[in-house]
């Protein structure tokens, strides 16, 4: 849900830099010093562990990575994107120190994005389904096979209901703001914040004339139904496992993430 967003009387800016790409770190001068200090705040800096410790009222990062990290661990504090993320508002760098300003000011727009529950599941047969690796994702999910052309064969399930199954390099399901990523690449259908549901697509497929769904985001599973090669699951870009015929891959929205905005015209 949108809605305004109001720093408390003293708040804590926790600046975050990534922890393997200073292409992303935000430096802090005098500009965004000044902005803080003027709201009677002060700044945390450094890795997300570090400026969590320090009970961020708000929190600034830069790039997609990082703040996909900030949906994994998942954090109530509210953040305020810099640069280029795909299907999520951002501000330029340079116009950080007044963003930043608005926003301690009660002058923002909260938005709410939600995080999706990714489980690998063991399903040998005779057994209880066992858990053997949970994730959490901001932007995509991806099945994908590792040797180019080695096309394997995917099954997509919704609410237990089958939905597809079809021969292809790999699939991906993807949350409102990851349609407009990697996603849209393999022509999933972009989706609006202010639905409930996820875009699904096979990349790569056998055939030309395949569909893609818009899908309920409480509960869809993809299960790997032939092999002709690994099959690696990808989560916001981090191969986080292996997925076989003899388990599946459960994901369901569990939660929001809420960034900040400040229009234009908010702007000095």
């Amino acid at each position: 849900m949108d809605g305004a967003w109001s720093a408390d009387s003293s708040p804590v800016v926790g600046v975050v830099d990534p922890e393997d790409a200073a292409s992303d770190a935000i430096g802090i001068g005098e500009a965004l010093e000044t902005a803080v200090v003027d709201a009677g705040g002060t700044i945390s800096s450094g890795v997300l562990e570090d400026v969590l410790a320090a009970d961020p009222s708000v929190l600034v990062t830069a790039g997609e990575r990082t703040l996909s990290a900030i949906a994994r661990a998942g954090v109530d504090s509210p953040v305020l994107p810099i640069g280029p993320v795909s299907g999520i508002e951002s501000i330029d760098r340079d116009r950080l120190p007044d963003a930043l300003a608005a926003v301690l000011d009660g002058d923002s727009i909260r938005r709410s994005h939600p995080v999706l529950d990714v489980v690998l599941e063991s399903t040998r047969d005779g057994e209880p389904a066992t858990i053997v690796g949970r994730e959490r994702a901001l932007f995509d999910v991806t099945l994908i096979t590792d040797e180019p052309a080695r096309i394997s064969e995917y099954g997509v399930r919704s609410r237990g209901e089958p939905v597809a199954t079809f021969r292809a390099d790999g699939v991906v399901v993807a949350t409102p703001a990851g349609s407009h990523g990697y996603a849209s690449a393999v022509d999933t259908p972009q989706l609006s914040p202010a639905i409930d549901a996820v875009a699904v697509a096979p990349i790569g497929p056998f055939v030309t004339q395949t569909r893609r769904w818009v899908l309920p985001n409480d509960e869809s599973t993809f299960t790997v139904e032939r092999e002709e090669g690994d099959v690696t699951l990808v989560v916001d870009g981090r191969s986080t496992g292996m997925v076989t015929p003899e388990s599946r891959v459960v994901v369901a929205a569990d939660g929001t993430l809420s960034t900040l905005c400040v229009p234009d015209e908010r702007l000095s």
